[in-house]
């Protein structure tokens, strides 16, 4: 998910300078200062990159939902035992859900008032099965950003090269290779 975050903020200019204006708002220039829960609620924008990444290229492609009972969904009858597949890839992409959703825009997580249609967003899953470690993955990825950011420049080696990903039993997306050069920040 970082070698994703790193790549959606070295292509979008705008999205890192807004970054780093929130990160040096912050920590000023203590660039050695522990994270503590304050500037975690405090990294929105942060937060927002987090979600925009893995709305834009979720980590998980696919969820599976099984029914025990014979059920009616999306006007079909089920027999019970039926498994479905989930293309979660095609639901944070759908343009009957998001506003320009081809475009990577962490904005959109900014407003206020903005609140996903409901399943539109599954980052963790979803109902009985939403990720126990939901709320610890986001502060370890939030936090992460905020420290490699307040401390080194990061950009990509080649602006061109595609991000390159494999797909793992058909289910789990990582990063397969992302060339960065890192150098200590002002």
């Amino acid at each position: 998910m970082l070698s994703f975050i790193i790549y959606y903020i070295a292509h979008h200019p705008n999205v890192k300078k807004k970054m780093l204006e929130e990160i040096d708002s912050i920590f000023q220039d203590d660039k050695m200062r522990t994270i503590n829960k304050d500037d975690f609620y405090n990294l929105k924008y942060c937060e927002a990159i987090v979600k925009e990444t893995a709305r834009i290229l979720p980590i998980v492609h696919f969820n599976t939902r099984y029914i025990d009972k014979p059920s009616e969904i999306a006007g079909y009858q089920w027999p019970a035992d039926t498994l479905f597949l989930a293309n979660i890839q095609a639901i944070h992409n759908n343009d009957d859900y998001w506003e320009k959703p081809n475009k990577f825009n962490p904005d959109r997580w900014m407003d206020e008032n903005f609140e996903p249609k409901k399943n539109s967003f599954i980052m963790f899953g979803g109902g009985l099965r939403l990720c126990p470690g939901r709320k610890l993955a986001m502060i370890e990825l939030v936090c992460l950003i905020a420290l490699l950011f307040r401390k080194y420049e990061i950009n990509l080696v080649d602006m061109n090269s595609p991000i390159k990903v494999k797909c793992d039993g058909g289910i789990l997306v990582s990063c397969v290779e992302l060339l960065v050069e890192i150098k200590p920040r002002n």
